[in-house]
């Protein structure tokens, strides 16, 4: 128990410098911070666009949510964001796992830091949205907690 309190203050304070940097002030960020670790956030998933995404969203669909379970794994080799923080979805019942998108940049530079950190960071799969119309993309509704 004591561990996990000394994890979710670490995740607090980097959290809390990262905020600093972007221009808030000591005490802001540090409220900030708190929020998102005691509340999970919940954030649609980034880049869902690219690289047929869209098709393996479209076959998610037809699993049941408690057949699916989500990661989040750092990319650092990204070449476009060093902070760069993938969704991965493991789908159980086949035994594949595939990436649906990125975690968004504002918050993965933050969530980054976290994660070299050591500390865990759960994810689940809230739902995946969109695709109503002919021209629509689909989405994923991500929560995270730290």
């Amino acid at each position: 128990m004591k561990k996990q309190i000394t994890n979710i203050r670490k995740a607090v304070c980097v959290m809390a410098n990262q905020l600093r940097k972007s221009g808030y002030s000591l005490s802001e960020a540090f409220r900030k911070a708190w929020r998102r670790v005691k509340l999970s956030m919940t954030i649609r998933a980034a880049g869902t666009t690219f690289e047929n995404r869209q098709e393996r969203l479209q076959f998610l669909r037809q699993f049941r949510p408690e057949d699916l379970s989500v990661t989040l794994e750092r990319e650092k080799e990204n070449k476009f964001d060093c902070n760069a923080i993938q969704i991965v979805v493991h789908i159980k019942p086949i035994r594949r796992r595939t990436v649906v998108g990125y975690v968004p940049r504002a918050l993965a530079n933050e969530l980054s830091r976290v994660i070299d950190k050591g500390i865990q960071v759960k994810a689940s799969l809230i739902q995946i949205i969109g695709g109503y119309g002919y021209k629509e993309n689909l989405g994923a509704l991500i929560n995270i907690a730290v």
